[in-house]
């Protein structure tokens, strides 16, 4: 009965640990000009967010207004909308892309714009 147990736990530990590397991966992109301009990798069958920032603008406050993110698509690759979450600190922009290739990698562009730092 231990041993059946055991492999029980086990089972469920390997599970888990196979949810988890499955899950979608959050990519920080720190942008410390007015535009940035990154160039990303999303493996086969892969998803990613990311999470555009702007550092160096000095003492103006980044808003939806004065700055923005483009997550660009790419053959079999989509992106949702992107998103300004004013409510973190520092505020930023998120995008979520999907490489629905099974087999190849999809590469997405994004484009950062931030404010004139004061």
């Amino acid at each position: 009965m231990r041993v059946l147990v055991a492999i029980l736990v086990v089972g469920g530990c390997l599970s888990l640990w196979a949810g988890a590397a499955n899950a979608t991966q959050s990519v920080q992109l720190h942008c410390s000009k007015i535009n940035c301009q990154f160039t990303e990798e999303i493996g086969p069958s892969g998803t990613k967010s990311y999470e555009g920032y702007c550092d160096g603008t000095g003492n103006t406050t980044v808003t939806g207004g004065n700055s923005y993110m483009v997550c660009h698509k790419a053959k079999g690759l989509t992106c949702t909308r992107v998103y300004f979450n004013d409510g973190a600190k520092p505020p930023y922009w998120s995008c979520t892309c999907t490489n629905w290739n099974a087999t190849k990698r999809a590469h997405p562009d994004i484009d950062v714009q931030c404010p004139s730092p004061s």
